[in-house]
């Protein structure tokens, strides 16, 4: 039975953000999937997640998303803890998003935060500073602690985003 956001975001911001890495997979144009390791921050904006992605655009995930924005996401920890999701990315062009983006990244503690200059980029105006922005229209997640007595995940249906 769904849930609103509301009722498993404290769940979704803690796994995601003590787990970190999530797995993305994106759809090439023959339909076939292709999944990479991310790292995005998330925050609630309007009582929706949105996820942030300081990603490379890549001429494969660009074809990819131009072809079509749906991907999924997934994250685990050894404890059997669980995040998945479906959302809607696009790249970030906006000024403001970006420099809102990379305060984000570089004032948030690591592990989940770290200095984006690694990735090449001198600051938000940079052109190697490409953000990807995730809308999910549904997420689950599954706490690890409550196994065995409960392996039954929550799940929040947003409805389309982005």
């Amino acid at each position: 039975m769904a849930e609103t956001f509301k009722a498993l975001s404290d769940d979704f911001l803690r796994f995601t953000g003590e787990i970190v890495w999530c797995t993305l997979t994106s759809v090439d144009d023959h339909g076939h999937p292709r999944s990479r390791i991310l790292h995005p921050i998330w925050e609630v904006i309007d009582d929706r997640p949105v996820g942030w992605i300081a990603t490379g655009r890549t001429p494969v995930k660009t074809r990819h998303l131009d072809n079509n924005p749906h991907v999924s996401f997934s994250y685990w920890s050894p404890a059997q803890s669980v995040v998945l999701g479906e959302a809607v990315a696009s790249w970030v062009d906006d000024p403001a998003t970006k420099r809102h983006i990379w305060d984000l990244f570089t004032t948030t503690p690591p592990p989940l935060g770290y200095d984006l200059r690694i990735t090449g980029a001198d600051g938000p105006e940079s052109p190697a500073f490409t953000p990807l922005r995730l809308d999910p229209s549904r997420v689950q997640v599954l706490d690890g602690a409550e196994f065995p007595r409960n392996f039954t995940p929550r799940t929040a249906v947003l409805g389309v985003s982005g």
